[in-house]
């Protein structure tokens, strides 16, 4: 008869646990592995232009994609200024991930933007009292 034979150690394997949690009380560790594995997982998002669950990013409007001088088929990247500023900080026992880029945040979330005391948007040559920008997680 054809059969397979595991041998368990308990204390092998509650010795490995113990380490397993020793090591969660200190964060700082654990963080700095999680933060190289988000800046290649954001790297991958930007060039396959889609969000962990495998749907694409909202395409650019025509009138944007046109006017664009260069990357005209990549969303989020014109210069790759986004991409490359994205980082980590470790406060505590907090994580913080993203960009100090001040444009971040409307692509993240989306949003309206609308001039405040500024002449109006120049959107593919006309001028528009707001732009919607999708968001882009």
């Amino acid at each position: 008869m054809a059969g397979v034979n595991i041998e368990f150690n308990v204390r092998d394997a509650l010795d490995k646990l113990i380490a397993i949690e020793s090591s969660l009380d200190n964060t700082a560790e654990l963080f700095k592995h999680i933060d190289e594995v988000l800046l290649d997982i954001h790297a991958e998002r930007f060039n396959v232009q889609e969000l962990s669950d495998g749907i694409f990013w909202k395409e650019l409007s025509p009138w944007y994609r046109e006017s664009k001088p260069k990357q005209k088929d990549k969303v989020l990247t014109l210069n790759g200024t986004l991409r490359s500023t994205l980082n980590w900080q470790i406060d505590g026992d907090t994580l913080l991930f993203g960009t100090n880029m001040i444009y971040g945040a409307i692509y993240l979330y989306g949003g309206t933007i609308k001039p405040v005391a500024a002449k109006p948007l120049n959107v593919g040559g006309c001028p528009v009292k707001q732009v919607v920008i999708p968001a882009r997680p």
